[in-house]
């Protein structure tokens, strides 16, 4: 079985690089807290605060890229939505053609993007299954109770209503296309 650090780091979208979870750098932080805490270097309390503070720091890298990119898919809908009648009103088979294949390239991105969430949720799920199992105690519970009125949780929900948006709009668009252009 493929360790989870080099599973992300091979799947990982090559210009999006900087913006995944930084797991590697997570889980070697998990190993020295744990030295720390044998030798009794740190306490209980100043890790979970550390630790919580890098969580928050990568959580918001990829929120923060994640509506970027979210913005920019809904911005190429939004250019295409307003070709859309008029390309089919002209009845140029080479213009639907390119249309068609720009709705299928914001549909490819769109997929990318999921990929790039669900890759940084397992990472996360992971890292805070490793420190629960490290240390013993439930971070995890902590730290999900401590954010949730947090910005973080309400970003999650605009992610969800927006992907789930535009995961419409492009059914419906692809269908619009499938029956017209079959119609004639």
């Amino acid at each position: 079985m493929v360790a989870f650090g080099k599973k992300l780091k091979e799947s990982q979208i090559q210009e999006w690089q900087g913006y995944y979870i930084n797991y590697k750098l997570l889980k070697k932080k998990v190993n020295r807290y744990a030295q720390q805490l044998e030798v009794g270097a740190q306490d209980h309390h100043y890790v979970l605060k550390d630790f919580s503070r890098m969580l928050d720091s990568q959580i918001e890298k990829i929120v923060l890229f994640l509506l970027e990119q979210q913005g920019e898919l809904a911005n190429r809908l939004s250019d295409l939505r307003e070709q859309h009648d008029e390309i089919l009103q002209l009845s140029d088979g080479s213009k639907i053609f390119e249309l068609r294949e720009a709705y299928r390239g914001v549909g490819y991105d769109l997929l990318r993007l999921l990929f790039f969430v669900e890759m940084n949720a397992t990472g996360l799920r992971k890292i805070l299954k490793k420190f629960d199992k490290r240390f013993g105690y439930r971070f995890t519970n902590y730290y999900v109770k401590t954010r949730a009125n947090h910005p973080y949780s309400e970003l999650r929900q605009v992610f969800r209503h927006v992907v789930m948006h535009l995961i419409s709009e492009s059914i419906f668009v692809e269908s619009t296309f499938h029956f017209r252009c079959h119609r004639k």
